[in-house]
């Protein structure tokens, strides 16, 4: 059950949700005014405030007291139908902390078929998508096509729980499933707004606990009674969470989809929505390809996630060149990349970043922590590891010292609390990460990532000034000298001291 909902969690940036702050994450209901009509809002709890992890199930809802007593509820009435198409607008939390992010784009669905699509306009970089789900499980066969701008990939989707087997897409009875399987309960009647009109819906939810691995995972669907302009039965909202929020996995904290301008019937699609992206000329990828890119297998669960396409949209980009692989390979920088002194040295590798055609560059100075931290999260992005292997297999500096993106994103969650309680000490860090962010253009990055990259990022410039250790009087201070440290010390070995014996303090 962990994926059944793998169509219905989107998470790409677009316009601004539909339902006010319904679907809002909420510990009480004075949180959630502005959701529903006057009166009607409430911070729901499927399994009540104090269970554990509730803050992957409990959101603003619409609640009136006149909720209408007929048709009475029904599992069997939240089953999809067979075909049909949506808009889809989302809200989503990726992990524990308030940020959020909005999204917007259309599904299509096929049960008989065995396909889904979603069309995204525009993606999180700024260019129309495409994803086509193809599957025929008679045949073992599941394929998944994405294309963005001009790239299209391909790669199959397996199920890590069922023998590495080729899996369909999801089951439309997936809450009546969860009812029969003992895991899901009615919650209660509620409205949702659509085309603004609030709708009556049926809230149900299916709420699955791994005691073993301390996780739950809860999914919860509304859907129309019926009773205005949408069909009984179609799904209004829907909202997953997860305990264990994981990027690489697709599984965000807590996330809502509302759909809406339903299509259903036999003529709501046809075999040529499926059809597969770029006329079918799609770079086929391998498993073990897939996977050393990633650095985990690819399953059902990764298909709607915003860090997986962020990360995938680079997969054509990473077979390094013959040229590529003979710079990682040389350790020592030559004499148009050397300096006398750390300063001048900084200078001209910086006229060089300038004079980069296609490379927009602005002074480290000049950035936010958000907009240094795009710029990280952009190059992490695009990374790619057969380069890290070079350095890490001669315990090279250029090596990455982030395994993963959550290791990122935990350094950049504390480099936004300096900046709140050191602001001198906020200034060394990110310093140190606009060096990093240049090695790791420079180093991590083939040839064809460096110019797709170009079109979306802004890359620091090198900071000038080397920061000493006058500033380290505690264990906070030190630990951040150590990292610094750790950063500039690309930069560090371009510097070629004259035979005065120049020392480079780091």
């Amino acid at each position: 059950m962990r994926a059944v909902l793998a169509a219905a969690l989107f998470s790409f940036v677009g316009a601004d949700k539909p339902d006010g702050t319904c679907g809002y994450q909420c510990q009480s209901d004075s949180q959630c005014a502005g959701c529903g009509p006057a009166g009607a809002a409430r911070c729901s709890c499927p399994d009540g405030p104090k269970v554990a992890f509730a803050s992957t199930s409990c959101s603003c809802v619409a609640a009136p007291s006149n909720a209408p007593a007929s048709p009475s509820a029904d599992v069997a009435d939240s089953v999809w139908p067979t075909k049909w198409t949506a808009n889809v607008d989302s809200w989503t939390y990726g992990d524990f902390s308030d940020k959020s992010a909005q999204a917007h784009g259309k599904f299509y669905y096929d049960g008989a078929l065995q396909r889904s699509r979603a069309d995204w306009k525009p993606y999180i970089d700024g260019k129309d998508a495409t994803q086509v789900w193809i599957a025929d499980v008679a045949k073992g066969e599941s394929r998944y096509y994405v294309k963005s701008g001009i790239v299209c990939i391909s790669f199959g989707i397996t199920d890590p729980g069922h023998n590495k087997e080729q899996v369909g897409i999801e089951r439309s009875d997936w809450m009546k499933r969860c009812k029969e399987g003992g895991w899901g309960k009615y919650i209660g009647r509620e409205q949702i707004l659509v085309g603004g009109k609030e709708e009556w819906a049926d809230h149900w939810s299916c709420r699955l606990d791994y005691v073993a691995a301390n996780q739950s995972i809860t999914f919860q669907n509304w859907h129309s009674l019926g009773l205005g302009a949408v069909p009984k039965g179609l799904p209004l909202r829907v909202t997953g969470g997860n305990s264990a929020p994981d990027s690489k996995k697709g599984s965000p904290r807590l996330n809502t989809v509302w759909y809406s301008n339903f299509v259903t019937g036999d003529g709501a699609t046809k075999p040529a929505d499926f059809d597969k992206p770029n006329h079918g000329a799609c770079i086929p990828v391998g498993k073990e390809h897939v996977e050393q890119f990633f650095g985990h297998s690819i399953t059902r669960e990764h298909v709607f996630s915003h860090n997986f396409h962020r990360r995938a949209h680079y997969l054509a980009h990473a077979k390094p060149t013959v040229r590529d692989l003979s710079r990682a390979k040389q350790r020592k920088p030559g004499f148009a990349f050397s300096g006398k002194t750390f300063m001048r040295t900084m200078q001209k590798l910086n006229g060089l970043l300038r004079r980069e055609r296609g490379l927009t560059t602005m002074p480290c100075s000049n950035f936010t922590a958000d907009a240094l931290h795009e710029a990280q999260r952009l190059l992490f992005d695009a990374r790619t590891r057969d380069l890290n292997d070079v350095y890490t297999a001669v315990d090279d500096t250029r090596r990455m010292v982030h395994d993963s993106l959550e290791q990122l994103q935990a350094e950049q969650k504390s480099h936004l609390q300096l900046e709140a309680e050191h602001p001198m000490l906020a200034k060394k860090a990110r310093d140190g990460a606009c060096h990093e962010a240049v090695m790791w253009y420079v180093h991590h990055l083939t040839a064809q990532a460096k110019e797709e990259i170009k079109q979306r990022l802004v890359l620091p410039l090198l900071p000038e000034a080397q920061h000493d250790e006058s500033d380290v009087v505690d264990k906070r201070a030190q630990a951040v000298h150590t990292r610094y440290t750790q950063q500039v010390s690309c930069a560090v070995c371009h510097v070629a001291p004259s035979q005065g014996g120049l020392t480079i303090s780091v």
